[in-house]
């Protein structure tokens, strides 16, 4: 891939995916956490204010803000190491590491903006309920599949071969 495919792939894939992040945690912020407000969209899905100030899940919460700035230069670095290793990937990984980058990125903005990271999509069934999250970590979750199925079908399905 050459250099100026891969700028312009790095930069669609982390502005999209920032973008997405960014517009449905903004619509979140005025209609759920303004009112602390919940919407019951079905039986399995609500849309629930809820501020995360640890990582993934809710772990590693309440280390106020020198987790914060932790946080925030971690995701960065890791960010930036997946970005400048994607270029050695086909497509497919390409986009998945990139992905997660974005993901990381919508994170680390808002703990820079909130001091917290938005998380408002709550799936459960009956009292049963998955950590609240945002379209960031959704991004994050699709560009491990993407980057595990490429290394695990796509190209070992071409050494095989």
């Amino acid at each position: 891939m050459s250099i100026k495919k891969f700028i312009i792939g790095v930069i669609l894939v982390l502005s999209l995916t920032i973008f997405i992040d960014q517009l449905t945690k903004y619509i979140a912020f005025i209609v759920l956490f303004e009112d602390q407000q919940v919407l019951i969209i079905n039986h399995y899905l609500n849309f629930r204010p809820v501020w995360n100030d640890g990582i993934s899940f809710g772990m590693l919460q309440g280390y106020g803000n020198l987790g914060r700035v932790i946080f925030i230069i971690i995701a960065l670095i890791i960010s930036l190491w997946i970005i400048i290793y994607s270029k050695k990937l086909n497509i497919i990984g390409f986009v998945g590491y990139n992905m997660i980058a974005g993901g990381a990125i919508g994170n680390v903005i808002d703990r820079i903006v909130h001091g917290k990271v938005i998380d408002f999509i709550d799936v459960h069934y009956k009292a049963y309920h998955w950590p609240a999250f945002n379209m960031a970590d959704s991004f994050i979750f699709i560009g491990v599949l993407l980057f595990l199925y490429n290394e695990f079908i796509v190209i070992r399905g071409k050494k095989n071969v």
